[in-house]
């Protein structure tokens, strides 16, 4: 059992200042061939110009396969260039050498010179009232504060809330490339209902996101004040940015915002440019004619098998024995194993005796063969009659 992410069900986006762009199936082939290469894996620059950025999504989302994007960016220093992928999982880089005539579509050059940072560096900017935006909240001196942060290119910023002495984090901001250098502010909006809402807004050029931090009820107006910031946000301290205090006699409040930067993601909540769902870390199984019904997702042709069966086949894959391939093609002729992004195709033959059908898979890849066992033959076969 050998799961492997493949170029077929794997598609790259360009991220411009205008748009975000598909690029052509060799393209994307190759930004994937380049990020799963282990042996050209070197030490990241510590100053560099930054170029052109990607995303590589998994296209079988619509059969109910969430898998985070993995981020590229390549980078140069100097005549030498690279391509850099941070992991979806864990947000960590992996920098990988290249030769430009492997990816002549890198038309950029030049770029922004960047100087990576071990923490994240923060800039407060304070403005008087007349400056705000819109919904900007000015806080108790009078004035509107923005802050922005520059990310490294690890890690996460976590924002944590506390409330009658209990503290929990909210939600963590991993490192990405779409918001090297973000900005902080809180808005207040009422959307003509009786109560408002409080809410702290992420943006960049190429990301915008928010986070409500309370909705008020009462009659008297809430306080907020900030806290003074650190021009570095040390590793595993936790640091106050703002607190909300409100002293009605019917809903009193005193909520205080914090933020803390971990050096390696936890399973939190996310913001981050990959937190739009729900990691699926389920294996999911297909029975397919051929490979553009599962990449298009054409119900019509395929036949989803249950999770749990699934899971008892790459269970089984995982320790056997090779055998020689028997049977005929079944009509279903191929066996897909999904899991995180991460697929195993499978030849399907089947064998039919007295009593009983055999089924036989063969790795498309390395044209390796296995037998399944009794058990799980029955099962399966009880699938396809269904």
């Amino acid at each position: 059992m050998e799961l492997k992410r493949s170029s077929t069900y794997w598609e790259a986006i360009n991220y411009t200042d205008e748009a975000y762009e598909p690029v052509s199936k060799k393209q994307s082939a190759r930004l994937l061939q380049t990020c799963e290469d282990k042996k050209n894996i070197v030490t990241m620059p510590k100053r560099y110009r930054t170029l052109d950025t990607y995303g590589l999504y998994f296209n079988l989302q619509q059969l109910g396969n969430y898998t985070a994007p993995i981020e590229l960016q390549y980078i140069a220093t100097g005549d030498d260039y690279y391509l850099t992928c941070r992991s979806p999982k864990t947000s960590r880089l992996t920098t990988h050498l290249i030769q430009l005539n492997a990816h002549p579509w890198l038309k950029q050059k030049k770029g922004q010179e960047f100087s990576s940072v071990a923490e994240p560096v923060l800039t407060t900017r304070t403005d008087e009232k007349a400056m705000k935006r819109k919904h900007e909240v000015v806080d108790e001196t009078g004035q509107i504060r923005r802050v922005f942060v520059q990310f490294p290119v690890t890690g996460q910023v976590v924002f944590l809330e506390e409330e009658d002495g209990q503290q929990q984090p909210l939600f963590g901001l991993p490192a990405s490339f779409v918001y090297q250098k973000l900005e902080l502010s809180v808005e207040k909006t009422t959307d003509g209902l009786p109560s408002t809402t409080y809410t702290l807004l992420l943006k960049d050029d190429l990301y915008q996101n928010q986070q409500d931090l309370l909705t008020h009820h009462g009659k008297q107006s809430i306080r907020l004040t900030y806290h003074p910031l650190p021009d570095v946000l040390p590793a595993n301290k936790t640091i106050p940015y703002l607190t909300l205090q409100s002293k009605d006699p019917e809903e009193p409040m005193n909520k205080t915002i914090s933020l803390r930067y971990e050096t390696t993601v936890k399973d939190l909540s996310v913001h981050g440019f990959n937190g739009i769902g729900t990691d699926n870390k389920e294996i999911h199984g297909f029975l397919h004619p051929n490979e553009a019904a599962l990449r298009d997702g054409n119900f019509r042709q395929l036949s989803l098998i249950s999770d749990k069966l699934a899971k008892r086949i790459a269970d089984e894959l995982k320790d056997v024995t090779l055998e020689k391939q028997q049977g005929s093609r079944a009509d279903f002729r191929y066996l897909t194993l999904i899991q995180d992004g991460k697929v195993q195709t499978f030849d399907l033959y089947l064998k039919t005796r007295a009593n009983k059908t055999d089924f036989y898979v063969t790795d498309i890849r390395t044209k390796k063969t296995a037998k399944l066992s009794g058990k799980l033959a029955t099962a399966l076969a009880a699938e396809l009659e269904d």
